[in-house]
């Protein structure tokens, strides 16, 4: 039996050893450590591309270890750092975000593509609240003389520019190292960006949404960029690995890491229309003006206009008059409160719009307010709506809300309802489709692509292959449905529709070359031809 044990714990594997110890502090060094590991993606064409996901899949799992590890440490006060992150979230993304500009200190690369790297951050770059504040365990080394020192990530900051020296990577596919290259720098470009970025957060007033306004900096990174030189490249078996010295803009980062700006730009701007039906104490039914309901002459555009305004204070730049917008929907007719795909796309057309919110609001009574006196009511107003993108008519997000009011006289008590409640609708509205459209910008685009003239099913999987493995920026390929040399795809893109449509018509895929037909901010329509 002995024998047998020891045989079993000479057999445990590297990676559950390394498992146990993902994480610590030194105390000595006063210095943050954590490991973590990444496993291949096996359906990756080479073992290049399989090891560059594991490379950033084992940094997510170190940066997560740290935290982890963190949290389990004690403050002077008694105090853990998990509850004290826990109770203050603007905190726990100050310190997220110096965790995301990390860099690791040693990698190790497995010969299936597997890749397990250690990263260690002082304890004296963490915010002040904890990084001044942690009591050691008893027992522990005392610190060396000082506070720990590490490496700068980059040079003094001036004239508003930050110096950083980071390295990118990119596969080589289908033989192309240029295009690899380019691909090498935008990547270093990115981690340059992410580092000044993990450290400017600190400073930044508004810290609650920064994981969302990250991930929409690090998407137009090489807009910060304003100048980078080439420090070092070179080749690693099929990857090629770039290092750049790049001048990062903190003036423009801090601007965007505190504003929607950058994201409603990365999405192009929508255009956007309003269309809320309205049901007032004493009405019937709710009611639009693009109805043309006679009996009604009540003012129906109380919840339009305020939305209308809500949304130019939410960063939304481009938005369809609300005259305009109620003419255009009346040519459509056949509607009230909701759209089909058909309608959504006419009315795209004659208005440009490419987002619609479409919903409806109804006042009911809710009976005397005796603390306000004996003539004084109260009412609730009730908005839901959905917004809707015009080009397939798929919905970004739904939102309903309810909000009281109380006035002399029911009317008067109705519209104060649908004010409250069509501005509390907005904010909703606007951080759903603000979400929405990070994890399009972050996550990856979702685009329809709708291919004609495929000769064959083998084509459609041919053609299914060529898109996922050799167009730049596609995520992934899922097909939808084939018939009649018609397919279907669902495209998972980093990027936008059109950026996708420029490359597919920029290269013959296999056998294919490609005509791009129609282009809108959701789908892509294309022909193939073949050689």
């Amino acid at each position: 039996m002995l024998r047998f044990l020891l045989c079993a714990a000479l057999a445990i594997s590297p990676a559950m050893a390394r498992a146990d110890a993902s994480g610590e502090i030194d105390w000595q060094r006063r210095v943050l450590k954590a490991k973590g590991e990444g496993a291949p993606d096996l359906n990756a064409p080479s073992i290049a591309v399989a090891r560059l996901g594991a490379e950033r899949a084992a940094m997510a799992t170190a940066q997560r270890n740290a935290l982890e590890t963190l949290k389990g440490a004690t403050l002077e006060d008694g105090l853990s750092v998990g509850t004290l992150l826990q109770n203050d979230n603007a905190l726990r993304v100050k310190v997220q975000g110096k965790l995301r500009g990390v860099k690791a200190i040693k990698t190790h690369y497995f010969s299936d593509g597997g890749v397990s790297l250690d990263i260690e951050v002082p304890l004296d770059q963490l915010p002040p609240e904890i990084g001044q504040h942690l009591k050691a365990p008893k027992g522990a080394a005392a610190p060396a003389q000082g506070p720990a020192q590490s490496p700068a990530p980059g040079g003094e900051a001036k004239d508003g520019l930050q110096s950083i020296e980071a390295t990118g990577q990119a596969a080589v596919l289908n033989g192309d190292k240029g295009a690899a290259r380019e691909k090498a720098i935008d990547d270093a470009l990115r981690q340059a960006v992410k580092m000044v970025a993990g450290a400017q957060v600190q400073s930044t007033t508004e810290v609650h949404d920064f994981q969302t306004k990250m991930d929409t900096v690090l998407e137009h990174s090489t807009g910060y960029v304003k100048s980078y030189q080439i420090v070092k490249e070179g080749m690693d078996g099929e990857v090629v690995q770039v290092t750049v010295r790049a001048q990062v803009s903190l003036a423009a980062l801090d601007k965007d890491l505190e504003g929607m700006g950058l994201l409603m730009a990365r999405k192009g701007f929508p255009r956007t229309m309003v269309l809320i039906a309205e049901q007032n104490i004493g009405m019937t039914a709710p009611v639009g003006p693009w109805m043309k309901n006679e009996q009604v002459s009540a003012d129906l555009r109380i919840a339009e206009n305020v939305v209308l305004d809500e949304l130019r204070k939410g960063g939304f730049r481009q938005l369809v008059d609300a005259e305009i917008a109620d003419q255009k929907a009346a040519s459509v007719g056949g509607f009230t409160t909701a759209l089909t795909a058909a309608q959504a796309r006419r009315l795209g057309t004659l208005t440009q719009a490419e987002v619609i919110l479409i919903g409806q609001v109804i006042v009911s009574q809710r009976g005397a307010v005796a603390a306000l006196g004996p003539d004084w009511r109260s009412c609730s107003a009730n908005l839901s709506a959905r917004a809707v993108n015009t080009d397939d008519g798929g919905i970004l997000a739904t939102v309903e809300t309810s909000q009281n009011a109380a006035q002399l006289d029911d009317l008067t008590c109705g519209k104060e309802a649908i004010k409250k409640a069509a501005k509390k609708f907005t904010e909703q509205m606007v951080q759903k489709i603000g979400e929405r459209w990070s994890q399009d910008v972050s996550g990856g685009n979702a685009v329809h692509v709708t291919v004609h003239k495929v000769g064959s099913l083998k084509a459609a999987g041919d053609f299914r292959g060529a898109l996922a493995q050799q167009v730049r920026g596609v995520k992934s390929v899922a097909q939808r449905s084939y018939a009649s040399g018609t397919q279907e795809l669902d495209v998972t893109v980093t990027g936008s529709a059109e950026q996708l449509a420029e490359e597919l018509e920029a290269r013959k895929l296999g056998r294919f070359s490609v005509k791009v037909t129609a282009v809108t901010a959701n789908t892509v329509d294309v022909e193939l031809g073949q050689e």
